[in-house]
């Protein structure tokens, strides 16, 4: 179990999604937040603490406390590119409340389509410094090449098939079909997946998430407080972060597995259940393989043996014995980075998941980024 006071997830709220360019996502942003304090049965007054991974730089939050009319905040945080993406603000708030810095978190990540895409750039920097390294792979056009070479290596070195990163792809939008929410519903088959264009070979256009513009939210307070509250509390069972050796994106010495396994073994140590527990996963799909690696790192399977336990997709899908990303994931639902996936995982032990709903879910767990950011988290009921 996690140190200090034990603490729950009591609120979740999100915006509309949209695909257009150009839309200002502070309102986006500051609506989930509002419908997440609502959810949790709070007035905005009663947040004390405001963490947040920002789309854009005036994104932060103290941008937010002033759309909320607070007065005045114990704790806050702004992540910036740092961390396990969206999820890196969770964790902060989690443990601000647990060691009591703050009493009510309130958690968002806003995201616009336009974030952190320079595939039409044309004229790069100088190859000065470590980009001289970089810049002949792609590297400033984003992180596509090194997740290329990614899954490459673990073509290389563990084996398996195009048809088990196919097999993430489809499912979701098997699962995002039934999400209103999702940017992506229409189905795809294994054909779609393996005819899908290289934007990286091997990485395929359908390994890639969906950017979009919209944002999401939580709120985090005390267990003790959560009784009180309109919702069924969410446990924070245990937390952990991940750098693994070498951290680095392109200069490291685990490219298939980065920091997971090292967040994995911690965030079981602390925790008061078992990888056997988990009824429902939501785990980063950025790209299919990091997917992949939580699956094994997490023990959900062996190391390599991906392959074999997704039983061609069967597993990871509605009605599978391990229901992975709920919503769509990051490659259906759209590209809200993280925090989304708490925001399932909540709702699926709420009993709130409507259609997409898991029978029975009591324990999941939750998985954020690759390389030198990792982060993960087990709810309970």
């Amino acid at each position: 179990m996690s140190a200090g006071r034990a603490t729950a997830i009591v609120g979740v709220g999100y915006s509309p999604i949209y695909r257009e360019k150009g839309i200002d996502s502070r309102p986006l942003a500051s609506q989930a937040a509002k419908d997440a304090i609502a959810d949790a049965g709070l007035t905005a007054t009663e947040i004390d603490g405001i963490f947040e991974y920002p789309g854009l730089p005036n994104e932060i939050s103290i941008t937010m406390q002033r759309m909320l009319g607070i007065k005045n905040l114990a704790s806050f945080g702004d992540y910036a590119s740092s961390g396990p993406s969206g999820m890196a603000a969770a964790l902060g708030a989690h443990m601000a409340v647990a060691s009591g810095a703050c009493d009510v978190a309130l958690v968002y990540r806003s995201i616009s389509r336009e974030w952190g895409q320079q595939s039409g750039q044309v004229h790069f920097p100088p190859a000065e410094g470590p980009s001289q390294y970089q810049l002949p792979y792609g590297v400033a056009g984003a992180v596509i090449p090194v997740m290329g070479m990614k899954k490459q290596r673990r073509f290389a070195e563990l084996g398996g098939s195009e048809e088990d990163y196919g097999h993430i792809s489809v499912n979701a939008r098997k699962w995002s079909a039934l999400n209103e929410r999702a940017a992506l519903r229409d189905p795809i088959t294994m054909d779609d997946y393996l005819s899908s264009r290289f934007v990286a070979e091997p990485l395929r256009l359908l390994d890639c998430d969906y950017p979009i513009t919209g944002a999401c939210a939580i709120i985090i307070t005390t267990a003790e407080r959560a009784a009180g509250l309109k919702q069924k509390p969410v446990l924070i069972d245990s937390t952990s972060l991940g750098t693994g050796s070498r951290p680095d994106w392109t200069f490291t010495d685990d490219f298939i597995f980065g920091g997971t396994r090292e967040a994995s073994d911690l965030l079981w140590k602390r925790s008061s259940v078992t990888p056997a527990d988990v009824d429902v996963a939501q785990l980063y799909d950025g790209f299919t393989h990091i997917a992949i690696s939580w699956v094994e790192a997490l023990g959900l399977c062996g190391i390599g043996e991906f392959g074999d336990w997704v039983d061609g997709g069967k597993t990871i899908g509605p009605g599978g014995s391990m229901p992975m990303n709920t919503t769509g994931g990051q490659l259906a639902e759209g590209r809200m980075h993280g925090l989304s996936f708490v925001a399932e995982a909540v709702l699926q032990l709420r009993g709130q998941a409507g259609a997409r709903q898991v029978p029975d879910a009591n324990v999941s767990v939750v998985a954020n980024a690759h390389g030198p950011q990792c982060g993960a988290m087990v709810l309970t009921t």
